[in-house]
C-alpha cells in the first residue's frame, strides 16, 4: 500500500498533464486510472470496520467506581483559542470544547437533549423559556445562575461570531434560575435552535472576567484544562467538582479517564508512528493506505485496531459569483466541474470517500437518488464535455486562483485539481493558507476563483445551510457570492418543518447542478485507530469522540 501511494503522489505532483489524462475519461482504462480507482475502492471498502464491543468477564470502568489512568489522542492541527467565543476557528474545537464547556442542550438526532437546563417551556410562537438546575457551579465552585446565562450569550453575539442566529432576537433573565429566549420569527425549522441552543457554551461570568480562557478557561464540564501548550498538546484533568447529580448525569458526560491530553501532530504519518509506538491510543488521522496496519495481520495490530465509518462532513468545491471573476459564468464553472474526477481526488488526498452528490449518506435526509440525477458533474468525468463548455466562454489562459487550508489533505486535492483542470486547458494557482486566514479571505472575493471548504450539520439540509444562505454572513451575498431569491426560498423551505421532504430536497438538489454553483467532492470517511484499551467508543453526534464517555478496560 505505501508503495502504490508513493507512485500516486510522484505522479501527480510531477507531470500534471500526465496524471489528468489517465485520471478521467471515455477512453480504456490506464494502468494509472485503475490504480487511482482501485485507491478510491479500497477506502470505502474500510467503511465495514465495526465499533468495539465491551467484551463479557472484564471489568471496565462501566461496573467499577476507577477511572482509567491516561488516554492521549491524536489532533492535526491547534485549536489555537480556547475561549467560549471562539466558534469559527480551527476543526480541532470540535473536538475538545465539549470537554470542558457544557451548553443549555445537547443536539441528537434533530432534538434537544437537556443538560444545563431542566427543561423548556413555550410561552408563544417568539417566547420560549429555559429552567437551568439550581446547582450548577464550575470547576472552581462559582454558581452559574440566569445571570450568567444572559452573560455568555450576549458575550457572544457581541464577538461578531455567532453563527446560525437567525432566529436569536434577544435574551432576558426571569428568575435566578429561568431565562427567557426571544425568537425574530417562530421556530419552525429543522435544527433551528442547533446553534443557539446547543452550541453555545455556558460559563461563569466571575470567572470569565478575572481569568484568562484563552488559555485556561474555567470548566462547567466533566473536564478542566490543566496545560495548553500552544502548537503542542492540550492536557486536561477530570473535575472532580463536576455539578450533575451522578443519577441524573448524562452517560455523554462522564469522566471515566483521569487524564486526556491532546497531542497536536500536523503531519499524518507521524500520527502512523505516534499510535505504532503507544505515543498515542487513538487517532482519526491515520491515511487509508496505512490503516490495514493496525487491522487484524497488520504489522502494528498487536494492542490497535480500526473503526471506519461515514462521517457527516463534506469538501465542498465552489465558484466565485462575484461579476469581477470569471467562475461568476455557469458555463465555466460547468468546464471545472466536469475535468474533475472525485476518485482520482480522494485517492490523491488519502482519506475520504468520493461525493457522488452534495450531500453524504450519514444524514437520514440524503437521497441516493440524487446520485443519478440529469447534469450530475460529480458522478462522471468527462474531459471532453469540459472542453465543449470551456469554449462557450470568455475564458482566455487566465490563471485561477484556488483557495483552501493549509493541511496536507486540502493541499494533495488542490495538487490533483490543477493536474486535471490543465488537461482541460484551465490554468490555476493554489493558496494554502491557515484555516482562520481561509475564513477570512474567503469574504473578500477579490482573492479567490474557487474555494474549498468543509460543510457540517445537524441533517443533510442543514448542512446546506453554510455555504447556500445569504443571510449567513450579512453581506447579502451566501459563501460563493450568489444572491438567489429562488435558491433561497429552497433553502428556507427545506429547512421547514412542512418542507422537509424528499421530493422538495430534490429539487433543490436539482437546482444546484442546473446552475453548477457548488460540485462536492468528498465526504468524510471517519478512520478512528484506537488503542484495545478502549471497551467501547463514545462520539458527540455520531462524530466527535468523547474520550471520558468511553468504556475503558481495568484488567
Amino acid at each position: 500500500m505505501k508503495a502504490k501511494t508513493g507512485k500516486l503522489t510522484a505522479l501527480f505532483l510531477s507531470a500534471a498533464m500526465a496524471i489528468s489524462m489517465a485520471a478521467c475519461g471515455n477512453n480504456a482504462e490506464t494502468e494509472t486510472e485503475a490504480e487511482v480507482k482501485q485507491e478510491a475502492a479500497e477506502t470505502e471498502e474500510a467503511v465495514k470496520d465495526v465499533a468495539p464491543v465491551a467484551q463479557e468477564g472484564r471489568k471496565t470502568t462501566a461496573d467499577s467506581d476507577e477511572r482509567y489512568e491516561k488516554i492521549c489522542i491524536g489532533l492535526q492541527s491547534d485549536p489555537k483559542d480556547l475561549a467560549p467565543e471562539n466558534t469559527s476557528g480551527d476543526n480541532s474545537l470540535l473536538y475538545v470544547n465539549w470537554n470542558y464547556y457544557e451548553q443549555l442542550f445537547d443536539y441528537r438526532n434533530n432534538d434537544y437533549v437537556p443538560i444545563l437546563a431542566k427543561g423548556y417551556t413555550e410561552i408563544d410562537d417568539l417566547h420560549w423559556q429555559v429552567e437551568i438546575y439550581d446547582y450548577i457551579q464550575d470547576s472552581e465552585g462559582n454558581p452559574i445562575t440566569a445571570d450568567d446565562v444572559v452573560f455568555c450569550y450576549n458575550n457572544l453575539v457581541d464577538s461578531g461570531k455567532a453563527l446560525k442566529y437567525d432566529k436569536f432576537d434577544h435574551i432576558e433573565k426571569i428568575d435566578d434560575y429561568t431565562v427567557e429566549f426571544v425568537w425574530t420569527s417562530p421556530i419552525d425549522g429543522i435544527g433551528d435552535l442547533e446553534w443557539p441552543w446547543c452550541r453555545t457554551h455556558i460559563y461563569s461570568q466571575k470567572a470569565y472576567e478575572e481569568g484568562n480562557f484563552h488559555e485556561k478557561p474555567v470548566a462547567t464540564g466533566p473536564y478542566k484544562v490543566v496545560e495548553y501548550t500552544v502548537g503542542s498538546r492540550l492536557v486536561l484533568e477530570a473535575n472532580d467538582n463536576y455539578w450533575q447529580k451522578d443519577e441524573l448525569r448524562d452517560p455523554e458526560h462522564l469522566a471515566n479517564v483521569q487524564t486526556i491530553e491532546y497531542d497536536i501532530i500536523s503531519e499524518t504519518s507521524q500520527h502512523v508512528i505516534a499510535l505504532s509506538t503507544g505515543q498515542i491510543q487513538y487517532s482519526e488521522y491515520v491515511p487509508a493506505e496505512n490503516l490495514d496496519e493496525f487491522r487484524d495481520g497488520g504489522q502494528y495490530a498487536d494492542g490497535n485496531d480500526v473503526y471506519t465509518t461515514q462521517g457527516s462532513g463534506l469538501r465542498v468545491l465552489m465558484g466565485n459569483n462575484d461579476p469581477g471573476s470569471l467562475m461568476s459564468d455557469v458555463n465555466l464553472r460547468k468546464a471545472v466541474f466536469y475535468a474533475l474526477d472525485n476518485e482520482a481526488i480522494v485517492a490523491a488526498a488519502g482519506t475520504g470517500l468520493p461525493a457522488r452528490a452534495i450531500g453524504t449518506s450519514f444524514f437520514p435526509d440524503y437521497c441516493e437518488e440524487w446520485e443519478s440525477a440529469e447534469g450530475n458533474y460529480m458522478a462522471v468525468c468527462d474531459p471532453e464535455l469540459a472542453k465543449e463548455y470551456l469554449e462557450k466562454t470568455s475564458y482566455n489562459g487566465e490563471t485561477l486562483k484556488i483557495l483552501g487550508t493549509s493541511n496536507e489533505v486540502d493541499k494533495n486535492i488542490m495538487t490533483m485539481m490543477q493536474a486535471l483542470l490543465l488537461n482541460v486547458g484551465i490554468e490555476t494557482e493554489i493558496i494554502s493558507e491557515d484555516e482562520a486566514l481561509v475564513q477570512s479571505d474567503a469574504l473578500d472575493p477579490t482573492k479567490w476563483d474557487m474555494l474549498i471548504t468543509n460543510a457540517g450539520g445537524g441533517c443533510q439540509s442543514g448542512e446546506w445551510n453554510r455555504f447556500t444562505n445569504y443571510n449567513e454572513f450579512g453581506t447579502g451575498f451566501n459563501m460563493a457570492y450568489i444572491h438567489d431569491e429562488k435558491l433561497q426560498e429552497f433553502l428556507v423551505l427545506c429547512n421547514s418543518l412542512e418542507g422537509h421532504t424528499a421530493e422538495k430536497m430534490t429539487e433543490m438538489h436539482q437546482y444546484y447542478l442546473d446552475n453548477a454553483y457548488y460540485h462536492a467532492l468528498s465526504s468524510t470517511a471517519m478512520n478512528g485507530v484506537y488503542s484495545e484499551d478502549f471497551a467501547t467508543l463514545v462520539y458527540r453526534e455520531s462524530e466527535f469522540l468523547r474520550a471520558g464517555a468511553c468504556d475503558y478496560y481495568l484488567d
